[in-house]
């Protein structure tokens, strides 16, 4: 199948699903156009093993030609994050600022790290056993949350500014500190680092420090030519090439090319777009909205139809995804609850601890960016046992979290939740 047509056919069943969703389910867009995708592939699927179609190998061939972990990690990501980093205030970010790094470097390096240990002691139980550097690996790649589902739910409830600006900002950053710890890890596990303490954390500082400075350098760029010119066509030209230039830079220098994604999206969107006439900023804006749009309704589609290639619905795997959903779920919660309590011991957040954990332990879904990572190990039993937990995990955030997280927590009981 050559590229247009998968475009094409991503693009025919995006729509479709979001139709039928629409019209039928009503659910959060992206929840609703997962479980569509799920039910269409678990329908194929069945007709298949009744003989009926030989639908579920083409979809399964397609899904293989997607290539969603190249497609991801190498390309789209990159415009997703500058997307949604775009619309963020710096002031809010500014004013948690404590809070979200604590969240984003402190919360993210603990869960991977508890989950990482709990799994390589409890997995052998379900005869699923990982080697310790590999159950390391999977914790730093379902670490990460992405908010777009839970924010899209809690801000019907009622979600206020600084709870926001918190859930927003810890996963701007979390996708790039988790993807750091996942390249350290993986880099240990195919023997290509020492695992040397001390060059993992030089790794880590490199990843990230290199990934800011890379950042603003490119943000700098784009502030230069967007502020010299009114066209709008150019501002778009020259933000989609800043952008992916950056990423492709931050790879041959081995720094964090989401975290650059970010710095560049913040700088632009608070100092550039002030500095641009309202007109061409509009349009502008709108663009990046139309492309966060459809980069994340295509990928939660992808996510349902990826279930083709993830066999987790056969007898022999899906026992292992239940304990990893359950130490997960602990993980996040004693990880944000010691990052809560530091920093509520040190005066830097007012708050009703137990409360605001459950919060973000509940509200910290996972998505795509998981699965891209779990798909971009190497071939091996390892990587089949961790595809099946990130994708039993992956779909139980979304379905079971974020159907329920707009019922769990009220206007009034969010609003309680910070104070002073």
């Amino acid at each position: 199948m050559d590229a247009l047509a998968i475009v094409a056919a991503v693009l025919f069943l995006t729509a479709l699903f979001n139709l039928l969703n629409n019209r039928f389910l009503r659910l959060q867009q992206t929840i609703g156009l997962m479980l569509i995708a799920l039910l269409f592939t678990l329908a194929v699927a069945g007709l298949n093993a009744v003989g009926l179609t030989r639908l579920f190998s083409w979809q399964q061939e397609f899904v293989e030609n997607l290539r969603l972990d190249r497609s991801l990690l190498n390309g789209v990501l990159c415009f997703m994050l500058f997307s949604g980093s775009i619309n963020v205030k710096a002031r809010i970010l500014g004013e948690e600022k404590w809070v979200i790094v604590t969240l984003a470097i402190g919360a993210t390096l603990v869960s991977a790290l508890l989950t990482g240990a709990a799994l390589w002691a409890v997995l052998p139980i379900f005869g699923a056993g990982l080697a310790l550097i590999y159950c390391l690996v999977f914790g730093a790649l379902i670490s990460p949350t992405d908010p777009i589902a839970a924010l899209a739910i809690l801000g019907k409830v009622g979600l206020p500014p600084r709870l926001e600006a918190i859930i927003n900002g810890e996963s701007l950053f979390n996708d790039g500190v988790g993807v750091v710890i996942f390249s350290i890890c993986l880099t240990i596990a195919i023997g290509t680092q020492d695992p040397a303490g001390g060059d993992a954390v030089v790794m880590f500082l490199r990843e990230v420090l290199g990934g800011i400075a890379l950042g603003l350098a490119a943000a700098a760029v784009m502030h230069h030519a967007l502020t010299r010119t009114s066209e709008y066509g150019t501002h778009v030209l020259v933000s989609l090439a800043v952008v992916a230039t950056a990423y492709a830079i931050s790879e041959r220098l081995e720094v964090s090319g989401p975290i650059a994604t970010v710095i560049i999206g913040l700088v632009i969107g608070n100092y550039t777009m002030p500095r641009v006439a309202e007109g061409p900023r509009d349009r502008f804006k709108t663009f990046w909205e139309a492309i966060d749009e459809l980069l994340n309704t295509t990928l939660f589609v992808l996510i349902g139809l990826q279930l083709a290639t993830v066999t987790a619905f056969l007898p022999a795997q899906p026992i292992s995804a239940l304990p990893a959903i359950l130490i997960c779920l602990a993980a996040r919660w004693l990880s944000v609850n010691l990052s809560v309590n530091v920093l509520g011991g040190i005066g830097a957040l007012q708050a009703r601890r137990v409360g605001l954990t459950n919060l973000l332990t509940w509200g910290g879904l996972r998505g795509g960016l998981a699965i891209a990572m779990a798909l971009s190990l190497p071939e091996g039993p390892e990587k089949e046992v961790v595809l099946h937990m990130t994708y039993g995990v992956v779909v139980f955030s979304l379905l079971v979290q974020g159907l329920t997280i707009g019922r769990i927590f009220k206007a009034d009981q969010l609003k309680r939740l910070l104070s002073g």
